[in-house]
């Protein structure tokens, strides 16, 4: 795992490196979402249904969801161990993670017995626990729409795979950006 991160920082900063090379020469391309999205995923079986939706902007990150209550167990082990750091609370049959801040709240993370929304102001925290929490949305994503009875030992498994495809994303990219870089250095002599 630490030779996956390592890989990927350094995949990264080459590829930060060579953008940055020929960003002079070539204007940015324009994106129509600039740094919004949105994803709604709904999964049905003959007993089990499930929705999630995800929206991630310039602003916040926020997660909802409905599951069949056998999942909540799964849930919350999830949450409680990357969560480890947040102030929980337990309030009737709800658990209830927050981060506040000048009286202003930062971070929520609320689970009943078959719902679950997560709140955080990307403003006003760091890029660090958005990353954690944009990780977790999408492990919590994969957990709540399958079908199968994950265990958390599973769900790790997955994240590697996961990590592991997109380390080999950000080494086509890289290559296609020196191909670029090279193919550019040719039409400029």
């Amino acid at each position: 795992m630490k030779y996956i991160k390592v890989s990927l920082a350094t995949v990264l900063v080459t590829i930060s490196v060579s953008c940055a090379q020929i960003t002079s020469e070539i204007p940015p391309p324009r994106t129509p979402n600039s740094g919004n999205s949105h994803t709604e995923v709904t999964t049905t079986s003959s007993r089990i249904s499930s929705s999630t939706s995800v929206s991630d902007s310039n602003r916040q990150y926020k997660f909802k969801s409905k599951f069949h209550s056998s999942k909540k167990e799964g849930i919350e082990k999830m949450l409680i161990n990357t969560l480890e750091d947040v102030k929980v609370e337990q309030n009737r049959k709800e658990l209830l993670w927050e981060i506040v801040e000048d009286g202003d709240i930062i971070f929520e993370c609320e689970l009943s017995k078959n719902r679950l929304a997560i709140f955080l102001d990307k403003k006003a925290s760091s890029s660090k626990f958005y990353r954690k929490i944009k990780s977790l949305g999408e492990d919590l994503q994969e957990f709540i729409s399958s079908h199968k009875k994950h265990t958390f030992e599973s769900r790790r498994e997955n994240s590697i795979g996961r990590a592991e495809a997109r380390l080999q994303r950000a080494q086509r990219e890289l290559k296609a950006s020196k191909e670029n870089l090279e193919k550019l250095k040719k039409e400029k002599n």
